[in-house]
C-alpha cells in the first residue's frame, strides 16, 4: 500500500526554515541525509494531522473570475480574481488574486 504525503507546507516559513536547517546539519555531519528525510515526513504528516483535527473554522468566498483550475493527483487547484472572502466572525475581505490548493482528507 502507497503512502501519500502531502508537501505544500514545506513552502511556509516553519517549513521552509525546517528544510534549510536539517540541510545545515547535513551538510555539517550532524544527521544523515535519511534522517533528514525523515524528519520531513513527520513533518508533512504532523501538519496535515494537526489541520484536520485542531482547525474546525469555515470560511465562504465567491469570486468574480475563475482563471484556472485542474485536478492532478487528487489535488484540484483553483486560481481565483477579484475574489470576496467571509471569515467565522462575518467579515468580508476582497482579495484581488486567491489561489487554493485541496487535497483529498480521507487518504492516509
Amino acid at each position: 500500500m502507497s503512502t501519500i504525503h502531502y508537501t505544500m507546507y514545506r513552502s511556509t516559513t516553519i517549513g521552509s526554515t525546517l528544510e534549510q536547517t536539517l540541510e545545515d546539519f547535513v551538510n555539517d555531519g550532524s544527521i544523515t541525509d535519511p534522517a533528514a528525510k525523515r524528519v520531513l515526513l513527520n513533518f508533512d504528516k504532523a501538519v496535515n494531522t494537526i489541520l484536520a483535527t485542531h482547525i474546525k473554522n469555515r470560511f465562504t468566498f465567491k469570486a468574480k473570475k475563475l482563471r484556472a483550475y485542474r485536478f492532478c493527483d487528487n489535488v484540484w487547484t483553483f486560481v481565483m480574481e477579484e475574489a470576496e472572502v467571509k471569515d467565522p466572525t462575518k467579515n468580508q475581505h476582497a482579495i484581488n488574486r486567491m489561489k487554493i490548493v485541496a487535497c483529498d482528507a480521507s487518504r492516509k
